[in-house]
C-alpha cells in the first residue's frame, strides 16, 4: 500500500531527477516537445542527433566498443567516439556511455574462437586489468562530458558470453574507474533479455555498491508484460533501494510496424507511473517523433498523478488542474468511464475516438490500441490518486481471478482446458510445438526428440503465483503415459528459480500400459516469466521413445 504523502514524495523524486539530468536547451525557434518522462535514443555514431532533440528526447546511449577502441594493447582510437560525444553535446543530449566488447588481445578465446568476432568480442576479458586500464582511459578522456557509465548491453547469449560473477567483476571495476575520474558519475546495471528479477536480486545481494541503476532490456515483451515486473522491483525488490531503472525499449522485437507508436506511447506511461529513471528507445528518431509529438500535445511533462481501472481498462492520468490519460484496455474494446465534459479522445495513428458525455463525466470505448485523452475534470486526478494509494501497482485485470485458488491446472490437447495454467501460447515455438495425439481414449500432447520438439512450456497465471521468493513450496503434479519398458522414459523439470533457470532431477517414467502421475516439488521457484514461461518439461533427453503428457496441476504448498 502506498499513502498519499508517499505518492507525493515518489513524483518529487521524480522531478529532482529530471532536473539533474536535463541538457541545455535546443536553440531557439526549436519546437518544444515535453514528455512525462525523460526520454532518450540508442544510437551510433551517425545517427542524426539534432532529430533526436528535436523529437523530444534528452539524452543517447551511445556505444563505447572496447575492440575497436584498443584494437592493440595500448593502443586507442578515440576519433569515432570523439565525433558522436561531441555531437550528441552540441544537440542538446546528456550521453551514456556502453562499454562493452572485448578485443581479440584481451579476449578468453582460444582455437577456433579467436576466427569469429561474435564470440570473441562478446566474451569477458581474460585479465581484469586489462579492463580495469581500459575504463580508467575513457573514463578519464570524457570526464565532464559522460556522467554515466553502462556495463555491456545485454546479458543474454549471444551478446554476453559469460558468467554472472565475471560481470559483477566488470561492474565493480568500472565503478571505481571512473568513480574516480568523476566522483559524481554512474554505473549502470545491464541485464539479461526480458524482464529478470533474479538477475537483479544476485547483483543487490552480490555487488550492491558497484552500481547506481538498473536497465531493463525487455526485448519481445508486450508493454503490459512490464507493469507486474515493473511493481515487483518497486514493492518487493527495490523498496528501500536508492537504485533508479532504466527501460531500453525496441519496438521492432514485439510487434509490426503498425504498433511501434502504440508500442511507444504505452511503454512511456507504463515508465512514469512506475518512476522509471528514463526511457531509451531502439530505433530511429524519424519512426519515434509521431508517437512522441502525440504523446507531447497530449501529456506533455505534466507528473503522473495516479491511475483508473474500469474492468479490463486502464487509465494512466497526468497533471492535477487539466489531466490528461492515456488508457487502454488488456484485451478486447471496453467503455471507461471519465470525470469531465468536452473531452478529446486520439489514437497514436491520428484516428479520433467518439466521446459521449453526460451528467459530467465522459464515456469512450478504449481497445488494445492507447487512446490519449484531453478535457478531464480536475477531480479525476484526486480519484486517481486515492486508487494509487489503495493499490500502488496497475495490473491488467486477466479474464479470470486466481490469488484465492488452491491450485492452477491445464489438460492437454488439441485445444487446452485451461484454468490459470497456459501452454498453447507457447506451441508456436519450434521446440515446444507438441502435437495432439489420442492415446487410451484421451486427448494429450508428445514430444518429438527427432523434430527437435523436446519442451512443453507453461506459464501460471500470475494472479495465482509471481516471483514466489521462498513465499511457498511449489508442487508441480504431470500425468504422463506409461512407457512402453523399463528405465527408456523420462524427464525433468526446466524452471525459473531464484538463483537461476534450473533443471530438476531426472524421473524416470514408470514401465505400464497406463497413466502415471509424478509429483515434483520445487523449494525455490521464481515463476517471473523471466523468459516469458515459468516452467517446461523437458524430454530431450530421451532417443527411444517420446513422452506423452495429458494433464498438468501446481498447487501451493505451505511451508
Amino acid at each position: 500500500m502506498v499513502v498519499r504523502g508517499a505518492v507525493i514524495h515518489i513524483i518529487s523524486m521524480l522531478l529532482a531527477s529530471m532536473l539533474l539530468t536535463v541538457p541545455p536547451v535546443p536553440a531557439a525557434g526549436a519546437p518544444v516537445v515535453a514528455l512525462p518522462v525523460l526520454t532518450g535514443f540508442v544510437a551510433g555514431s551517425g545517427a542524426d542527433f539534432p532529430a533526436m532533440r528535436r523529437s523530444g528526447a534528452r539524452a543517447v546511449k551511445l556505444m563505447a566498443d572496447w575492440s575497436a577502441i584498443e584494437p592493440d594493447r595500448g593502443t586507442f582510437h578515440w576519433q569515432e567516439l570523439d565525433a558522436a560525444v561531441s555531437a550528441a553535446a552540441r544537440a542538446g543530449l546528456a550521453v551514456t556511455l556502453v562499454l562493452a566488447y572485448t578485443p581479440k588481445w584481451a579476449s578468453l578465446a582460444t582455437g577456433v574462437e579467436l576466427r569469429d568476432p561474435a564470440i570473441w568480442s562478446r566474451q569477458p576479458p581474460k585479465r581484469p586489468a586489462d579492463w580495469e586500464h581500459f575504463v580508467e582511459a575513457i573514463a578519464a578522456r570524457y570526464k565532464g562530458r559522460v556522467r554515466d557509465w553502462q556495463v555491456w548491453t545485454v546479458l543474454s547469449l549471444p551478446i554476453w558470453r559469460g558468467t554472472a560473477r565475471e560481470y559483477f567483476a566488470l561492474v565493480t571495476a568500472a565503478k571505481a574507474a571512473t568513480k574516480a575520474a568523476d566522483p559524481g558519475s554512474r554505473v549502470i546495471l545491464a541485464t539479461p533479455h526480458g524482464a529478470d528479477l533474479v538477475s537483479i536480486r544476485r547483483a543487490l545481494l552480490e555487488i550492491p555498491d558497484a552500481f547506481d541503476a538498473i536497465s531493463l532490456n525487455p526485448r519481445g515483451l508486450a508493454p503490459e508484460a512490464l507493469l507486474r515486473p515493473l511493481g515487483t522491483l518497486r514493492e518487493r525488490v527495490l523498496p528501500r533501494s536508492p537504485k533508479r531503472l532504466r527501460i531500453e525499449w525496441d519496438p521492432r522485437a514485439s510487434g509490426e510496424r503498425p504498433s511501434w507508436s502504440a508500442q511507444i506511447v504505452k511503454v512511456l506511461a507504463i515508465a512514469a507511473a512506475f518512476n522509471v529513471e528514463r526511457v531509451d528507445l531502439a530505433v530511429d528518431p524519424a519512426i519515434a517523433s509521431g508517437a512522441l509529438e502525440m504523446v507531447s500535445s497530449t501529456v506533455g511533462g505534466q507528473p503522473f498523478t495516479g491511475y483508473l481501472q474500469q474492468g479490463r481498462a486502464l487509465a494512466f492520468v497526468f497533471g492535477e488542474g487539466a489531466p490528461s490519460a492515456i488508457a487502454w484496455s488488456g484485451a478486447g474494446e471496453t467503455p471507461l468511464a471519465l470525470e469531465g465534459e468536452g473531452l478529446t479522445a486520439i489514437t497514436p495513428a491520428g484516428d479520433t475516438r467518439a466521446v459521449t458525455a453526460e451528467g459530467g463525466r465522459s464515456t469512450v470505448t478504449v481497445g488494445t490500441q492507447p487512446v490519449l485523452i484531453k478535457g478531464l475534470a480536475a477531480s479525476a486526478s484526486s480519484v486517481a490518486r486515492d486508487a494509487m494509494a489503495a493499490d500502488a501497482s496497475p495490473v491488467f485485470a486477466g479474464t479470470r481471478e486466481f490469488s484465492r485458488a488452491t491450485e492452477v491446472s491445464a489438460r492437454l490437447g488439441k485445444a487446452n482446458v485451461e484454468e490459470g495454467l497456459y501452454n498453447m501460447l507457447f506451441r508456436e515455438r519450434r521446440n515446444g510445438a507438441v502435437q495432439a495425439v489420442q492415446v487410451g481414449g484421451s486427448e494429450a500432447v508428445r514430444t518429438d526428440v527427432g523434430k527437435d520438439v523436446v519442451y512443453v512450456y507453461f506459464d501460471v497465471d500470475d494472479s495465482f503465483m509471481y516471483y514466489v521468493d521462498g513465499r511457498y513450496a511449489v508442487e508441480v503434479s504431470i500425468e504422463v503415459y506409461g512407457a512402453s519398458a523399463p528405465e527408456q522414459l523420462g524427464f525433468n523439470l526446466f524452471y525459473d528459480s531464484m538463483t537461476d533457470l534450473r533443471f530438476t532431477r531426472w524421473q524416470v517414467v514408470e514401465a505400464k500400459d497406463g497413466w502415471v502421475t509424478q509429483s515434483i516439488r520445487l523449494l525455490d521457484a521464481a515463476f517471473a516469466n523471466t523468459w516469458g514461461w515459468d516452467f517446461a518439461i523437458n524430454a530431450a533427453g530421451n532417443r527411444g521413445e517420446d513422452l506423452t503428457v495429458r494433464s498438468v496441476i501446481v498447487r501451493k504448498i505451505t511451508r
